[in-house]
């Protein structure tokens, strides 16, 4: 038992805490259904299902009536599960939070930069898929997508921020359930950057950085979910137009 714990803790409490997000986003949505926070937990089921889904290979391997999944998709780009993560997580979670902030956001310059920010990240982003296919097949990530989507999720962030900070929002933005998706998000972008820019140096049998690599990544992720359960815990609905109805608990 101990030796299954060890070899796949990443695993259990990786996609341990992101089943508790979404938990706690759907028994918060009656509380949430008038507002967007509704969209933030449709995003988390989204990624519940593509997290699950994605260990596609492991499962396929140790399970017998999945056993087609790897006789089907050797020596394919669908026998690892990188073009998966690739565009259901770095394009889509992009593209996603992209829209989330565009509807939280007041202001319509900071909307539409977000918007054609979003529109010129999809577009290069399948252009890039496209032209670097091949990488696929060695099992490599396309590192201008992963680094592209994080700097869109940034510049969401970062144009909230300022938004709250130049309107009368900042008196009360420990109330925001937005805030604390934002902090999160900002948090985890300054952690997980370094870390994907030196992805590319990535080598297996250096067990230290693999190590290391896994235990930074899975302290970002709790981090980040956590603070998601925290505010459905802690914040009170917000309307459309950003107004508490009620006091925070």
């Amino acid at each position: 038992m101990l030796d299954f714990f060890l070899k796949y803790y990443f695993i259990i409490f990786n996609e341990g805490v992101i089943v508790l997000a979404g938990l706690f986003g759907i028994l918060s949505y009656s509380k949430f259904k008038g507002t967007n926070v509704r969209f933030f937990i449709f995003f988390l089921i989204y990624i519940v299902f593509i997290e699950l889904l994605g260990y596609y290979p492991s499962y396929s391997k140790n399970i017998e009536w999945l056993s087609w999944i790897p006789k089907n998709t050797k020596g394919t780009i669908f026998e690892k599960n990188i073009l998966w993560y690739t565009v259901f997580w770095n394009i889509g979670s992009a593209l996603f939070v992209t829209f989330y902030f565009s509807k939280i956001l007041e202001n319509k310059k900071f909307k539409a930069i977000i918007k054609y920010g979003g529109l010129l990240f999809l577009l290069v982003s399948s252009l890039s898929l496209i032209i670097n296919y091949q990488g696929y097949y060695n099992n490599q990530r396309d590192m201008f997508i992963v680094m592209g989507g994080m700097i869109q999720i940034m510049l969401c962030v970062l144009l909230y921020f300022y938004e709250i900070l130049m309107s009368d929002k900042i008196i009360a933005f420990y109330k925001s359930f937005h805030f604390y998706v934002a902090a999160a998000f900002f948090i985890w972008f300054l952690v997980m950057t370094p870390i994907a820019y030196y992805q590319k140096y990535y080598n297996a049998e250096d067990e230290a950085f693999v190590g290391f690599r896994r235990n930074v990544a899975l302290f970002s992720n709790m981090l980040l979910y956590l603070t998601f359960v925290i505010a459905f815990i802690k914040c009170k609905p917000q309307n459309l137009s950003g107004e508490i109805k009620n006091e925070v608990l």
